[in-house]
């Protein structure tokens, strides 16, 4: 049937049309494309110039602005498919400290630049940027020793040993400025029971920023079996009124402390020192937290039980 083949027969026909209406195209394209166009606005790329051994953009710099031209409709056409553009240079010699810049005073570059095509003027008012000193410094490792990932019925033999002992940043002077010094490795979530051998991260923020001489620092050390004893103390009372009488339930308390076996004959028990600070009493329930002032230097671990005590008036005879 005729619809299912409309050209049969006829093809020889439908190819001179199809011709004819490429050649009109082609012609129309061509002479479209050498006229001559006023006040166009297109976008137009530009590169920031400056020493980055020296200086660091905080945030990306722009990577075009929008510019109003005239010109044939070939430059036109080459630089809305950005077939072999140039971008116009931002020299920042003397403007790193500044945060934007008017475009104006980048006229005669981005002039420059438009090979072809006459700048009538630019539409984007100003340029914003951030810059700030590129500096290298080396920060001391130290170990994150409040929190180390030990087994409650074991302590910390000294010593640490972290290697290197060092790490060196690159990047912006008020980043650098930020990081802690020393800067403190963080062990994972465990519980150690014996000698620690491991490469632990160097982590740290702004890592599109900053860049460190090592990723990762070998860590050792040991931790040992505690023994452990029970005391009976009273806590010393702080902060109480001159006038009342107070008392304390219960009057004494269990300290639980922990050791290394070798040390136990060293141990001064007279050391031990608690506190009950009535100026922190919760008169919701009339209970205040028990504070461990002193301990011997020999003891690991310490632990108070009940951690709080009850604080009643006492009775006027």
């Amino acid at each position: 049937m005729w619809f299912l083949k409309p050209f049969h027969g006829r093809e020889q026909y439908w190819r001179v049309v199809l011709l004819c209406f490429t050649a009109a195209s082609t012609f129309w394209l061509l002479n479209a494309l050498n006229k001559n166009y006023t006040n166009i606005r297109v976008t137009y790329p530009i590169r920031f110039v400056y020493d980055q051994r020296e200086y660091i953009p905080l945030k990306p710099l722009p990577e075009e602005i929008t510019i109003n031209v005239s010109g044939k409709g070939w430059k036109l056409l080459r630089k809305y498919l950005m077939l072999d553009v140039q971008p116009a240079d931002i020299p920042m010699q003397g403007l790193t400290q500044q945060k934007a810049v008017s475009t104006s005073i980048f006229r005669p570059n981005v002039a420059n630049a438009l090979d072809g095509l006459q700048l009538n003027f630019i539409v984007t008012d100003s340029i914003r940027f951030d810059f700030d000193k590129q500096v290298k410094r080396k920060i001391p490792l130290v170990l994150d020793t409040l929190h180390l990932p030990i087994n409650p019925n074991y302590a910390l033999v000294r010593p640490i040993t972290i290697t290197p002992k060092e790490v060196e940043f690159e990047g912006p002077a008020s980043v650098l400025d930020s990081l802690p010094n020393p800067f403190v490795l963080t062990l994972p979530k465990t519980n150690l029971t014996g000698a620690y051998n491991n490469s632990v991260p160097i982590n740290y923020p702004f890592k599109e920023l900053v860049k460190s001489d090592i990723v990762e620092a070998e860590v050792k050390f040991n931790v040992k079996l505690l023994a452990w004893q029970n005391l009976l103390l009273a806590p010393a009372v702080q902060n109480k009124p001159e006038k009342d009488s107070i008392v304390l339930y219960p009057p004494t308390v269990t300290v639980r402390y922990g050791y290394f076996p070798e040390q136990a004959a060293q141990i001064n028990l007279t050391q031990f020192a608690l506190s009950a600070n009535l100026s922190q009493v919760n008169p919701k329930d009339s209970t205040v937290a028990l504070e461990l002032l002193r301990k011997p230097a020999l003891v690991r671990r310490v632990i108070v039980q009940p951690s709080k005590v009850k604080v009643f008036p006492g009775v006027k005879i």
